[in-house]
């Protein structure tokens, strides 16, 4: 699509900058050597611009073979796996920044915007999932041969847990995302309560949209009962709750709860048109 390949034209063009971006709000010391650092931040760009200029497909790949790789360099270098995730989410951060802006300065349709901004999500959930996995592998290798996995697995299972629960903010600042991916059981359902609260509570949100696209539903879950007691508590805290992308088998196990003033939807693309539209927010055609 001629619009998607612009956008990624124009992060290519700019990724030198937006890197330098990332280093002007960076509270902490960066995780490698200042050459390093700015090696790693453009590449990651770059291969976010290559989804929108040449397709997702490939894009995808490239991602998770660079993940791999920093996945086994952090591990080697002795950086903890939380401070590389808070690195991607500022990557993330820095790219709905940019669609922002894009939005701000109608240069593109929003539908457009919406398409780019699910594909960079996917690219950098990719690395996400990538380089934790490299980590972890990688990590348990060298704990054998060090004599201590047991100890370091668990420092970083709350590292784990976090990344089970991504959450992050849409074009509109009080409308939160939650893409769950894989298998979803009753552990981390319960683990992922408390961080959902947290989260809508410091960021103020109005809506939370729980995206179910991803997941793997097991029958002998109680992962529905725990869901109902989630969209009550942030019922109490002033939140709404929206589901979308649940699966035919799903949807046959959720009638039997009582969720039937929690709105749901097919994609977060309609999700997100439909809180456009109750705010006044127009969408443009393509």
């Amino acid at each position: 699509m001629e619009e998607l390949r612009m956008i990624g034209e124009k992060i290519e063009k700019f990724k030198y900058i937006l890197v330098e971006h990332i280093e002007l709000f960076e509270e902490d010391e960066p995780l490698y050597d200042l050459e390093t650092s700015k090696e790693v931040r453009s590449k990651l760009i770059q291969i976010h611009a290559d989804a929108l200029i040449h397709g997702k497909a490939q894009a995808m790949e490239s991602m998770k073979i660079t993940g791999m790789e920093i996945g086994k360099r952090i591990v080697d270098m002795g950086i903890p796996l939380d401070k590389n995730i808070e690195e991607a989410q500022a990557i993330r951060n820095l790219f709905w920044s940019f669609i922002e802006e894009e939005v701000s300065n109608r240069y593109y349709s929003i539908e457009i915007l919406l398409k780019a901004s699910s594909i960079i999500d996917a690219i950098l959930d990719q690395f996400i999932h990538c380089v934790s996995i490299s980590y972890v592998n990688h990590y348990k290798e060298m704990a054998k041969m060090a004599n201590d996995s047991l100890q370091k697995i668990k420092e970083n299972q709350e590292v784990m847990e976090e990344l089970s629960t991504p959450i992050v903010q849409t074009v509109l600042k009080d409308v939160l995302l939650l893409p769950l991916i894989g298998r979803i059981d009753d552990w981390r359902m319960e683990s992922m309560q408390s961080t959902v609260l947290q989260k809508c509570a410091d960021l103020h949100a109005e809506v939370l949209i729980m995206d179910f696209s991803g997941i793997t539903f097991t029958k002998e879950s109680d992962m529905l009962s725990l869901l109902d007691q989630l969209v009550g508590a942030l019922a109490l805290m002033g939140t709404e709750t929206m589901f979308v992308g649940f699966t035919p088998d799903v949807v046959k196990e959720i009638v039997k709860l009582d969720f039937a003033k929690v709105k749901a939807f097919l994609s977060f693309r309609q999700a997100l048109e439909y809180l456009f539209n109750q705010r006044g927010l127009a969408l443009q055609p393509v």
